[in-house]
């Protein structure tokens, strides 16, 4: 099949400044890369790095980008938020969708697939006759509406990322056809013979010191403020320590405040002897900091539609405390967890089951990456579902 892959405008492809979508879109195109199944071209947004990989040279991967950051593209953006006509999204969104479809719609594909922007099936449907399926990474369909009808009707087939999403799809009354895809991790990036990149001393730890890691964006759902003050309420043990390994948002941020995270700095403050942040790091080099690590905590205070982290914990052999909401819990199945409520006093609870595993650490070890998480299980399971449109 001749196949239209449009990403979701906000990071490009290849996954040069990470994002949990993007990769898996680059396991997608390395498999068919590989194995030759389809002529795919993926419409990305452009940045100079993307352009310097070595996936841009295959000959069945075909890569078309949009510059958002060009002038006139900043023009055409402000004008279009005036003059467009807006459908689900932010004007630049909008935006974006129309350079894509400028770039498109001369040539001929046998479907498309929407990468977490299942709204874009609206202009697609006014504008082709092409079977459409949507990819649905997080809870964007959320609420009964005219809206998310149209939507339904105008797409062939929907992919959840889990069981959570797709009975979220269901109950806003979409009876379409909705293939459970679960995301798979890299094993080659996170295992537990990772080791001897770094080491506990140069992060200002001490051998015998027990560290919970948290990774992930600094921002108030990921619930990075819940777990300082839960180590605030742990000062008395010494020996336990916080690793914070992330930024505000998916790149190298060093320098950019906010006031959330000027509170987290206040937080901080009163325990800076047991909290160590790194800031920004790669997508490939985080598992050499996991790697130190005794413990991961994931204390999302939104209903995650997988929980990526979970699978990289267990992976690299950390037992995991994460909030009980959402798609977790089908992460963790078979693994050594405590799942907390997110409602509750998390802070509180947070505390508690750090302490209870440590305290009872033999008993918690043993994670693994669970076959169903793999890369090789994930693509597999893509190709097969979209071979049912052909």
């Amino acid at each position: 099949m001749k196949i239209a892959v449009l990403t979701s405008g906000i990071l490009p492809v290849p996954a040069v400044l990470g994002g949990a979508v993007e990769n898996l879109i680059d396991y997608v195109l390395e498999y068919n890369d590989t194995y030759h199944l389809h002529d795919i071209t993926i419409y990305s947004i452009y940045h100079k790095k993307a352009m310097q990989q070595k996936a841009l040279q295959s000959p069945v991967n075909h890569y078309v980008y949009v510059n958002k950051n060009r002038l006139i593209s900043r023009v055409g953006a402000k004008i279009h938020s005036y003059i467009g006509k807006h459908y689900c999204y932010h004007y630049q969104l909008e935006y974006y969708f129309e350079c894509v479809w400028h770039k498109m719609k001369e040539k001929q594909y046998d479907l498309i697939i929407l990468e977490n922007r299942p709204g874009f099936a609206l202009q697609l449907s006014e504008r082709c006759n092409i079977p459409i399926i949507s990819h649905i990474h997080t809870n964007l369909l959320y609420e009964p509406s005219v809206k998310n009808q149209k939507i339904a009707k105008a797409t062939t087939m929907f992919l959840a990322v889990s069981k959570y999403i797709k009975n979220e799809i269901q109950k806003v009354g979409i009876k379409k056809d909705i293939r459970i895809v679960y995301n798979g991790l890299d094993s080659s990036l996170f295992n537990k013979q990772q080791s001897g990149a770094i080491n506990r001393s140069q992060l200002g730890f001490k051998d015998n010191d027990f560290i919970a890691v948290f990774w992930g964006r600094l921002v108030p759902k990921k619930g990075i403020k819940e777990l300082l003050l839960a180590m605030q309420q742990l000062k008395q043990h010494q020996d336990i320590k916080l690793l914070v390994i992330g930024a505000i948002n998916y790149e190298d941020t060093s320098g950019q405040t906010n006031p959330f995270i000027d509170e987290l700095k206040s937080i901080a403050k009163e325990i800076k002897d047991k909290v160590s942040f790194t800031g920004f790091i790669p997508y490939d080099k985080i598992a050499d900091y996991l790697s130190i690590a005794n413990v991961a905590v994931i204390p999302s205070r939104i209903n995650e539609a997988f929980g990526m982290t979970c699978i990289e914990a267990c992976a690299m052999g950390l037992p995991v405390i994460a909030t009980n909401d959402g798609g977790i819990p089908e992460t963790l199945v078979g693994q050594k967890h405590i799942l907390l409520n997110k409602d509750g006093d998390l802070p509180t609870l947070i505390a508690d089951a750090v302490l209870d595993i440590k305290t009872n650490y033999p008993i918690y070890q043993g994670n693994y990456l669970n076959p169903q998480f793999t890369k090789e299980t994930y693509v597999k399971s893509f190709f097969n579902s979209i071979a049912e449109i052909s």
